[in-house]
């Protein structure tokens, strides 16, 4: 979809939820219709094959988990809201959680150097590790590198380690000087998980598991370090950043070990908002790094958000994104309007994105 066809279906969706309801339907309900009827019109006027949504603002009486579109487009199977995804980028606030814990524990601080855990990286006297949070280190993305693109092509099963990922990273070198600029960078999360794993003698398994799995109760929500294979009740995932109806999916198609750190974790829509309350309300962090956490925020790639940490602030909503071949999502939350937004879609489209379809902002201002 080019960007007139984004534009065509932005308008769509305001038209359609805009339309009058029954009048004997009730404010809230003609709300909830309103948000299905959007949510609806992504599934049909765009290649997204399922979506699924959670909407819950207890203050404005809404509570919405629909889901729309297919999960297997050969037998065309229905979406359903009980299904795990991979939650890719948002695997990054986890990491960075699991970082900042043991910052409070005294095990390293914000403003230590990257040279004092992997003294052999290049510049790494010049960067901290909240430069590595705050994605501000300046240095390069492996999963941008061409070289690094074309063996993941080749050879999708390959298990990745840390050191082959970073080891693509530091043949681009930096971006820019490090601290003087925001740039997007998965490397910056592997190594925040090889320096939590270094701390502790622990892996990042381990640690998210104690840190926020188990604590949170969850058991549907799991990293994975390696492996191709999703299991759980799941919907097959689409499209690998272009749309592209030749191939079968990607949902189980790269090994995970790719993303590790950045992008592992798999969990389901109701998780998900157990996991984005407790990471914005401050219950794994002591009150001060959680303040730190959610007010030390700089301008970023995304238009109108500020990002931190390893989180992003839009508006008074906290939260992050997620984009891994054959899954796309957000979640945010926000604790001034007490509301918790969920979108996942079964498919990777760089041009429309759960972010970019207008839904949140559109959800927002049907509730409010």
């Amino acid at each position: 979809m080019n960007t007139r066809h984004l534009g065509l279906l932005l308008f769509l969706i305001i038209i359609a939820a805009s339309c009058k309801k029954d009048s004997n339907s009730s404010e809230d309900d003609i709300k909830k219709q309103n948000i299905i009827v959007a949510i609806d019109s992504v599934a049909e006027n765009t290649h997204v094959p399922g979506i699924v949504a959670g909407i819950w603002a207890p203050d404005e009486d809404i509570e919405l988990l629909y889901a729309a579109g297919f999960s297997d487009l050969e037998t065309n199977s229905l979406m359903d809201t009980d299904m795990i995804f991979r939650i890719g980028s948002n695997t990054k606030t986890m990491t960075n959680t699991v970082l900042l814990k043991l910052v409070d524990e005294g095990l390293i601080s914000l403003d230590d150097k990257l040279s004092d855990y992997l003294p052999d990286y290049p510049r790494a006297d010049e960067v901290t590790i909240e430069m590595l949070c705050n994605m501000r280190s300046g240095i390069h993305s492996y999963s941008e590198d061409t070289v690094y693109q074309q063996e993941m092509a080749n050879n999708p099963s390959k298990v990745w380690d840390y050191e082959e990922l970073i080891t693509y990273a530091t043949v681009d070198n930096y971006n820019f000087n490090p601290g003087t600029d925001f740039h997007y960078s998965n490397t910056n999360t592997i190594l925040i998980g090889m320096i939590a794993e270094q701390l502790t003698g622990k892996t990042l398994k381990m640690l998210i598991n104690e840190i926020i799995i188990e604590p949170l109760g969850l058991t549907r929500t799991k990293y994975l370090s390696e492996g191709i294979q999703l299991d759980g009740y799941h919907p097959k995932g689409y499209y690998n950043g272009q749309y592209d109806p030749s191939h079968p999916e990607y949902g189980e198609f790269f090994d995970v070990s790719w993303a590790g750190p950045a992008g592992g974790a798999v969990s389901t829509v109701r998780e998900l908002k157990e996991y984005i309350i407790a990471m914005v309300d401050g219950t794994f962090l002591s009150d001060d790094l959680q303040q730190r956490r959610l007010n030390e925020l700089y301008p970023c790639s995304h238009p109108n958000m500020d990002y931190g940490l390893g989180i992003f602030k839009y508006g008074s909503f906290y939260g992050h994104t997620g984009s891994i071949p054959g899954f796309t999502s957000l979640m945010f939350y926000s604790l001034e309007k007490n509301c918790t937004i969920i979108i996942w879609f079964n498919c990777q489209l760089f041009d429309i994105t759960p972010a970019s379809s207008g839904l949140p902002e559109l959800i927002q201002g049907i509730i409010y």
